[in-house]
């Protein structure tokens, strides 16, 4: 490799605050370390790419170092490595073991101190609103328990609204109601059916329904239409066909079937 100048990452730039992520924390950090051992080796700039592709190398290097580790460890009956466990480890992986004591007392012109990451502050959860004073516990109930909730919670609301029975507001609610229905009912006819526009302009604004002409308008007036007999004679045809076309053992109620009239037996002389 030879040093690449490029917009790469400087060492102050490495060393800003961290975010939240404990995992994305630990990256930093090994990429600020990765960083630091290539200034070591003599590179004033790197492109993104190689920093990320050794700090990768790094990180698989120290977890499977980890991993060996433990697995001695527990092979030992213990639940935390020790540095035998640590030096075997090392051994499996082919690194070597006996350079560590020179690198670490190598001159310090050419060490590089990793500067001290600076600690998030954990933002305060909002407080949950309290409304009153807590009332103490009675003498019966130990002080460990929990306290009491706010004096609020022992009030009682009324979850259903009472209906007046005064006369007057009844009478009042329900002249309401059949304004309003009658009012929905003119603007669902005015929507569906042929409206006259009071202004010409502006024929969706106050919109009159229009009035159905007849060549003999006093016939609704002289028919009553309480009842239509035409209906009712139809459907008496029509059920009696039905009944007629069915025959009397396909009827399961005794009650609907035919009347069946007894045949008068003929006596002999």
């Amino acid at each position: 490799m030879k040093p690449i100048a490029s917009t790469g990452m400087s060492t102050g730039q490495l060393q800003q605050a961290s975010t939240t992520d404990p995992q994305e924390a630990h990256r930093k950090t090994l990429r600020a370390a990765v960083s630091l051992l290539c200034i070591e080796a003599g590179f004033q700039a790197s492109e993104k790419m190689p920093i990320e592709t050794l700090t990768e190398m790094m990180q698989s290097i120290l977890t499977e170092l980890a991993r060996s580790s433990k697995a001695y460890a527990e092979l030992a009956g213990r639940t935390n490595p020790f540095l035998g466990d640590v030096t075997l480890a090392m051994v499996d992986m082919g690194l070597k073991v006996h350079s560590l004591p020179r690198y670490a007392k190598r001159p310090g012109s050419n060490k590089s101190v990793l500067a001290t990451p600076v600690q998030v502050v954990q933002p305060q959860m909002p407080k949950a609103l309290h409304a009153g004073e807590h009332l103490p516990h009675p003498s019966y109930i130990p002080d460990h328990m929990p306290p009491f909730p706010d004096t609020h919670t022992y009030i009682k609301t009324p979850t259903v609204h009472q209906v007046s029975t005064v006369y007057e507001e009844v009478r009042e609610k329900a002249a309401s109601q059949k304004r309003d229905v009658e009012r929905a009912l003119t603007r669902f006819i005015a929507k569906t059916g042929d409206v006259h526009g009071l202004f010409r302009d502006d024929p969706t604004a106050f919109p009159l329904i229009a009035c159905k002409r007849s060549t003999q308008p006093y016939l609704s007036a002289l028919i009553s239409k309480d009842q239509s007999f035409e209906d009712l004679e139809t459907h008496t045809d029509t059920g009696r066909g039905a009944t007629a076309s069915l025959g009397s053992e396909s009827i399961d109620n005794p009650y609907l079937r035919p009347v069946r009239l007894l045949r008068a037996k003929k006596r002999k002389q």
